[in-house]
């Protein structure tokens, strides 16, 4: 072969050659890239798929609280529960829930995370002032990656703001807006993004069916509880000799059981307890109930029966299955001589015990046709020499602490003697 031709083929193969190489570095390349990519967009569903699983595992724990709440009157408590999963759903310490208050038609802090007291307790926003009374009045959710460089709210906003990022969505209902949810970041380049706003929305909403439940628990609760209050204010009326019983034997029963520390969710049955004890005596008659002479024991034994008809009243109401029991117990006596089924010491419910306390002071204290009540200082006497018999002897020493403290219906001259007392 010539040389000049085997040069040249020496050359196209150095050329080809070369060019294969090329081909093969930015294939790799290619490759490396591709894999890079990979890479990443598996840590990206990675990420993904975790927050997702997140969600869903918030979500239903949420729904099974919501479900529990939904019996219940603790919406503050419910709201901080809100806060608390939207927080560790977006990974920041810092969220707060408002609510429309129907009376002022104004936004309030209910429930917060990483804002100060005084933040809480003095925001007042009206609907479509600031980003969340316009998240409000739109039904529409805001996200803002940095506010410092929002054309929206770069005049006023970053005063309200402890961070640049922050994330609220509005809870609704039906299309109607009962309040709406904030999450800010306050971790350093922490942003939030669209991805954030949508899961939030979702546990948002959620979260609004769920307080709108509760919500209308409560407003059936205290319709209910209030008609039955009136029924019994109306039986305290017709006796002009008995007229507000019911509130002060509230007033000391609510401060016994404060005295002894007790829950507060019983503090409150035992409150509603006391404005409804006597509701049983609807059902007797009016001859024997506004009687102005002693009764005689048929009388007596009829007007006894009126825990149990007040019991059967409450009892199919469901918000008030703890508060019956104590109704129809409150004549019971500690040594077990009381009605209506002889209970004694700690098989009398603690919130009886201290119904019977307060409904016998209030009684002894109080004037009758028949007798003039007692002075204070023979009412605590009675109490004392009663103590361990009648009454529970802790629940008189709260009492007497409570009497010799301030007599809190001291201003009242109405009532009977302890042995008439019912």
């Amino acid at each position: 072969m010539p040389y000049n031709i085997l040069l040249i083929v020496l050359s196209l193969s150095v050329v080809l050659l070369f060019v294969a190489i090329l081909q093969l570095m930015r294939e790799k390349r290619h490759n490396l890239y591709l894999i890079d990519s990979l890479k990443r967009e598996r840590e990206r569903n990675r990420s993904y798929i975790e927050d997702l699983d997140n969600l869903l595992a918030l979500l239903t724990r949420f729904q099974e609280l919501g479900m529990a709440h939904t019996k219940v009157d603790d919406l503050e408590n419910f709201c901080k529960l809100i806060v608390d999963y939207s927080t560790e759903l977006l990974n920041t310490k810092m969220g707060s829930l408002m609510l429309i208050k129907k009376a002022t038609n104004e936004l309030e802090i209910v429930a917060a995370r990483g804002l100060s007291d005084d933040v809480v307790d003095h925001t007042h926003m009206n609907i479509g002032e600031g980003i969340s009374g316009r998240v409000a009045q739109e039904g529409k959710p805001i996200f803002c990656e940095n506010i410092e460089r929002d054309v929206r709210f770069m005049r006023h906003s970053k005063e309200k703001y402890a961070s640049n990022s922050f994330i609220t969505v509005p809870l609704k209902v039906k299309q109607k807006v009962i309040g709406v949810l904030n999450v800010n970041s306050k971790k350093t380049g922490r942003k939030f993004n669209q991805r954030d706003m949508r899961m939030l929305s979702i546990l948002g909403d959620q979260a609004a069916v769920a307080i709108e439940n509760i919500q209308l628990y409560n407003d059936l609760k205290e319709m209910y509880l209030g008609t039955i209050q009136t029924l019994a204010q109306a039986i305290d009326e017709k006796d002009p000799y008995s007229k507000g019983h019911t509130k002060r034997v509230a007033e000391y029963a609510v401060q016994i059981a404060k005295k002894m520390n007790l829950p507060q969710k019983l503090v409150r049955n035992i409150e509603y307890a006391a404005l409804i004890h006597d509701i049983g005596k609807i059902g007797i008659k009016d001859s024997v109930l506004n009687k102005p002479a002693r009764l005689s024991d048929a009388e007596y034994e009829t007007i006894k029966k009126h825990p149990r008809i007040g019991e059967r009243i409450l009892a199919p109401v469901e918000f008030l299955t703890n508060v019956a029991p104590l109704v129809l117990y409150h004549h019971e006596h500690y040594d077990g001589n009381g009605y209506m089924e002889g209970l004694k010491g700690e098989e009398i419910p603690v919130g009886a015990r201290i119904l019977n306390a307060a409904d016998s002071y209030e009684a002894m204290t109080s004037n009758r046709p028949y007798s003039k009540g007692m002075s204070k200082e023979k009412a605590i006497e009675e109490l004392k020499d009663k103590s361990g018999s009648q009454f529970d002897p802790a629940v008189i020493n709260a009492f007497l602490d409570i009497l010799e403290e301030n007599d809190p219906s001291e201003d009242t001259d109405n009532g009977t003697t302890l042995n008439e007392a019912l």
